[in-house]
């Protein structure tokens, strides 16, 4: 299409032919000739000689491989496009990595052996697969290279890509938490594919753009014209590359919770009975206790799977996509066609504080088989997250499973005055904030005495937040108060959710658990100073940035303490 533009802009029409090998070639362009065309484009690394296009002809070439007698000649190797693939993959960290072509297409093999011997990393053969046809390669070549544990596989085309996200997508294979993938070439498809598939993009459209310009040129003056130019591929990022999955120090979070769309009402302040209040702003947002502590974990690096009711409405297709968009793993999730998505109704006033009403929707309808269907999940889950927004049997089930699976249960007790006291038994961390801890403590003790309390009915560990003030945290060996970060709060509604995400996410990494509060308190700091509860939660390297601060004002005090 570039060419022919240009070749339209200096007055020519463009006419094409395709042929196969040089004797074909050589008789096309003796039929251009026949057709009076006034210069020949030629896609060979082989010279045509013997032709009236001595002085207009240019060459076009994927290879640095052609004849040096072709005077101009516009060139892209691909063997260089397959070794810029390898080092994008190379630079996320990884080191198992394979490559699947077309068996004409070797000069991308050769690319990426090259980046992988330049970094000293070695190139098993069984990561290699070269096939006929991509039935060939979707039958034979994805599941050879997978079966070898790589962690990031050189697609040699469009086409191949999307036969290895197929086959990936029925082995429920996830991309790229599991499975980084880059093709070779660029176009439509891969922007549509998956959450978008980086791609090694070829520069064919400008280096033929160029060649038509060069040869007008020596048509117009009746000469030759020298020339021989390289055009380097280029990378365009997607969404299809991260860090190798074995790299993530976390092991298996398991969330089970509401989803919601959030409709946040900023105001000058929180409306009393009987007062109407005219809205400054309001904000649409994916939201739902379990939506934002899934997507915190995701966004701080944590290996998140979900489990929860959708509706079948737009609100639950958006909700679905922001998670999958925040790398959390959706297969636990069902689309409920009976009832919509949940919504929430947020009135946030200047100071940041909040009040939220909650219409359950289609989390209503989680159900024990749901639980029971995706119990596979769970096999190797260290922690699941739960807050109380689901229906208590539900939550009452969760718990007991995790019991006996040894999942270890993060309760939120939000959304419900009372707990079977029964069921404290079940939960190793606790995390409510003042006021639902005086629910489940209503009597007028101290906020320790309290904690103490809910520690002698069976809770592992207590953890109060405290808002702007930080933390109070209560276990068998530690009575601690964590300070806050002191960061400006404008929306407060997910710094809960914030915090339980952060905590799992250390607390799965082998930190231990005062690090992981401290982690914990920066991360819901930082989601309070932007609106909204999942576009404002922080990743991994927002957080990271005040890993000094965080050792310095709270395990340098917990080590003097100690000491």
């Amino acid at each position: 299409m570039s060419a022919e533009k240009a070749a339209r802009e200096a007055g020519f029409n463009l006419a094409v032919s395709y042929v196969d090998g040089i004797k074909e070639m050589k008789q096309g362009v003796d039929e251009m000739a026949r057709r009076k065309i006034a210069g020949i484009l030629l896609d060979s690394e082989q010279l045509i000689t013997g032709t009236k296009f001595e002085n207009a002809s240019v060459y076009l070439s994927c290879t640095k491989e052609f004849d040096e007698r072709q005077k101009a000649t516009f060139y892209y190797r691909l063997s260089e496009a397959g070794k810029l693939a390898a080092e994008r993959l190379i630079r996320a960290g990884h080191q198992k990595i394979a490559c699947i072509i077309y068996k004409n297409e070797r000069s991308i093999l050769n690319g990426y052996k090259q980046a992988m011997q330049d970094n000293n990393f070695p190139v098993q053969p069984v990561w290699i697969y070269e096939g006929e046809t991509v039935k060939e390669i979707e039958k034979y070549g994805v599941s050879q290279c997978m079966s070898e544990n790589v962690t990031a596989v050189v697609c040699g085309s469009q086409e191949i890509a999307c036969c290895v996200c197929k086959v990936l997508e029925r082995s429920r294979t996830v991309i790229p938490d599991e499975l980084s993938v880059i093709a070779i070439g660029d176009g439509r498809l891969m922007e549509m594919l998956g959450n978008g598939i980086t791609t090694v993009k070829l520069p064919a459209e400008n280096m033929a753009r160029d060649a038509v310009e060069y040869l007008t040129e020596m048509i117009q003056n009746e000469k030759q014209i020298e020339v021989m130019r390289r055009y380097p591929p280029s990378v365009t990022e997607r969404g299809s590359i991260a860090e190798p999955a074995q790299t993530k120090q976390g092991e298996k979070i398991i969330v089970v919770g509401s989803m919601n769309m959030d409709v946040t009402i900023e105001v000058s302040r929180i409306p009393v009975n009987g007062e109407t209040q005219i809205a400054e702003r309001v904000y649409v947002y994916p939201g739902g206790k379990g939506g934002n502590q899934a997507v915190g974990v995701g966004k701080l690096g944590g290996q998140v799977y979900m489990i929860g009711c959708l509706g079948n409405d737009m609100d639950g297709k958006q909700l679905y996509t922001s998670l999958t968009e925040n790398h959390v793993h959706m297969d636990g999730v069902l689309f409920d066609t009976s009832m919509p998505s949940g919504k929430a109704y947020i009135n946030v006033e200047r100071s940041g504080e909040s009040t939220i009403v909650v219409y359950p929707g289609a989390n209503r309808n989680l159900s024990i088989s749901h639980i029971n269907r995706y119990k596979y999940l769970f096999e190797s889950a260290k922690y699941c997250l739960l807050s109380l927004e689901i229906p208590g049997d539900i939550a009452e089930y969760t718990m007991k499973f995790c019991k006996r699976n040894k999942t270890e249960v993060i309760l939120k007790p939000s959304a419900v005055e009372k707990i079977k006291e029964e069921l404290l038994l079940y939960v190793d961390y606790f995390v409510p904030n003042e006021h639902e801890l005086n629910v489940f403590v209503p009597n007028g003790n101290s906020l320790e005495e309290k904690a103490e309390m809910l520690l002698e009915k069976g809770i592992g560990n207590v953890i109060v937040t405290l808002g702007a003030r930080g933390c109070y945290f209560r276990n068998a060996g530690t009575s601690m108060y964590f300070e806050g970060t002191g960061f400006e709060p404008v929306d407060t509604t997910g710094g809960a959710d914030s915090f339980i995400s952060a905590l799992a996410v250390y607390l799965s990494e082998g930190k231990n658990i005062i690090q992981s509060i401290g982690f914990a308190i920066y991360a819901s700091g930082l989601s309070v100073t932007r609106y909204g509860v999942q576009p404002a939660l922080p990743d991994r390297k927002a957080v990271d940035i005040y890993e000094e601060e965080i050792y310095s004002k709270y395990l340098k005090k917990d080590e003097r303490e100690a000491g």
